[in-house]
Protein backbone atom coordinates (compact mmCIF):
# COMPACT_ATOMS: atom_id res chain seq x y z
CA UNK A 1 0.00 0.00 0.00
CA UNK A 2 1.71 3.46 -1.09
CA UNK A 3 0.55 6.02 1.34
CA UNK A 4 2.13 9.80 1.40
CA UNK A 5 3.39 11.50 4.40
CA UNK A 6 1.58 14.48 5.93
CA UNK A 7 2.81 17.43 6.81
CA UNK A 8 0.42 19.13 8.31
CA UNK A 9 0.20 19.13 11.93
CA UNK A 10 -2.74 16.89 13.97
CA UNK A 11 -5.84 19.55 15.25
CA UNK A 12 -3.72 19.11 18.67
CA UNK A 13 -0.45 20.07 17.53
CA UNK A 14 0.86 19.64 21.51
CA UNK A 15 -0.16 15.96 21.15
CA UNK A 16 2.11 13.16 19.81
CA UNK A 17 0.17 10.32 17.04
CA UNK A 18 0.76 7.36 17.97
CA UNK A 19 0.50 4.19 15.57
CA UNK A 20 -2.79 3.10 15.26
CA UNK A 21 -1.68 -0.69 14.31
CA UNK A 22 1.69 -1.12 16.67
CA UNK A 23 1.40 1.82 18.95
CA UNK A 24 4.37 3.52 18.72
CA UNK A 25 5.34 6.86 18.50
CA UNK A 26 5.50 9.33 15.76
CA UNK A 27 2.70 8.02 13.73
CA UNK A 28 3.47 10.31 10.79
CA UNK A 29 1.60 8.72 7.49
CA UNK A 30 -1.80 9.47 7.38
CA UNK A 31 -4.42 7.44 5.99
CA UNK A 32 -7.75 8.52 5.25
CA UNK A 33 -10.98 6.09 5.57
CA UNK A 34 -14.99 6.61 5.31
CA UNK A 35 -17.36 5.30 6.73
CA UNK A 36 -21.05 5.36 4.30
CA UNK A 37 -24.46 4.64 3.55
CA UNK A 38 -26.71 4.35 0.99
CA UNK A 39 -28.82 7.44 0.88
CA UNK A 40 -31.11 6.58 -1.76
CA UNK A 41 -32.90 3.46 -3.48
CA UNK A 42 -31.57 2.54 -6.69
CA UNK A 43 -32.66 5.48 -9.39
CA UNK A 44 -32.57 4.77 -13.00
CA UNK A 45 -30.17 7.01 -15.18
CA UNK A 46 -30.81 7.71 -18.64
CA UNK A 47 -28.08 8.45 -21.36
CA UNK A 48 -27.23 8.07 -25.15
CA UNK A 49 -24.46 6.15 -26.88
CA UNK A 50 -22.77 8.58 -28.96
CA UNK A 51 -25.14 11.40 -28.72
CA UNK A 52 -27.46 9.57 -30.96
CA UNK A 53 -29.35 6.42 -30.76
CA UNK A 54 -32.42 5.46 -28.34
CA UNK A 55 -32.19 5.99 -24.90
CA UNK A 56 -30.63 3.69 -22.36
CA UNK A 57 -30.81 2.94 -19.00
CA UNK A 58 -28.52 2.68 -15.80
CA UNK A 59 -28.80 2.16 -11.93
CA UNK A 60 -27.08 4.11 -9.74
CA UNK A 61 -27.12 4.65 -6.33
CA UNK A 62 -26.28 7.70 -3.94
CA UNK A 63 -23.70 7.70 -1.14
CA UNK A 64 -22.69 9.64 2.08
CA UNK A 65 -19.68 9.05 2.94
CA UNK A 66 -17.88 10.88 6.45
CA UNK A 67 -14.06 10.76 6.49
CA UNK A 68 -11.84 9.97 9.02
CA UNK A 69 -8.14 9.56 9.57
CA UNK A 70 -5.92 6.56 10.90
CA UNK A 71 -1.94 7.18 11.84
CA UNK A 72 0.39 5.14 10.91
CA UNK A 73 4.08 4.66 11.79
CA UNK A 74 6.26 4.31 8.60
CA UNK A 75 7.01 0.62 9.32
CA UNK A 76 3.06 -0.33 9.70
CA UNK A 77 2.31 1.86 6.56
CA UNK A 78 4.87 -0.04 4.06
CA UNK A 79 2.97 -3.26 4.91
CA UNK A 80 0.12 -4.30 2.63
CA UNK A 81 -3.17 -3.96 4.06
CA UNK A 82 -4.41 -6.79 6.44
CA UNK A 83 -6.62 -7.66 9.29
CA UNK A 84 -4.74 -5.97 11.65
CA UNK A 85 -5.62 -2.68 9.95
CA UNK A 86 -9.23 -3.66 8.51
CA UNK A 87 -9.59 -4.06 13.06
CA UNK A 88 -8.24 -0.56 13.24
CA UNK A 89 -10.67 1.02 11.59
CA UNK A 90 -13.17 -0.70 12.68
CA UNK A 91 -12.17 0.10 16.29
CA UNK A 92 -11.86 3.87 15.60
CA UNK A 93 -14.78 5.62 17.50
CA UNK A 94 -15.91 7.62 14.82
CA UNK A 95 -16.39 4.24 12.86
CA UNK A 96 -18.56 2.90 16.03
CA UNK A 97 -20.47 6.03 16.40
CA UNK A 98 -21.41 5.76 12.67
CA UNK A 99 -22.25 2.20 12.69
CA UNK A 100 -24.63 2.87 15.58
CA UNK A 101 -26.23 5.21 13.51
CA UNK A 102 -27.02 2.65 10.28
CA UNK A 103 -23.76 3.32 8.61
CA UNK A 104 -22.74 0.17 6.88
CA UNK A 105 -20.21 0.70 3.97
CA UNK A 106 -15.93 1.27 4.76
CA UNK A 107 -13.41 2.84 2.18
CA UNK A 108 -9.96 3.27 2.16
CA UNK A 109 -8.55 6.13 0.18
CA UNK A 110 -4.63 7.15 0.83
CA UNK A 111 -5.02 9.69 -1.64
CA UNK A 112 -8.16 11.85 -0.24
CA UNK A 113 -7.09 15.30 0.22
CA UNK A 114 -10.05 16.23 2.75
CA UNK A 115 -10.38 16.61 6.66
CA UNK A 116 -11.45 14.33 9.53
CA UNK A 117 -15.26 15.02 9.50
CA UNK A 118 -15.81 15.83 5.68
CA UNK A 119 -18.66 14.74 4.67
CA UNK A 120 -18.96 13.59 0.64
CA UNK A 121 -21.35 12.10 -1.83
CA UNK A 122 -20.75 9.59 -4.90
CA UNK A 123 -23.15 8.20 -7.45
CA UNK A 124 -22.18 4.47 -8.25
CA UNK A 125 -23.68 2.25 -11.02
CA UNK A 126 -25.12 -1.18 -9.49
Amino acid sequence: MKLESSSRLSRDAGATQFCALCGKPPATVRLPFAVGKQESPPLPQRYRILVFGPLKKKFVQRYRWIWHTLWLCKDCSGKDPSDALWAAVQSHPGTRLLVAQGYTETRLDPHYPGQEGDVTFSQEPI
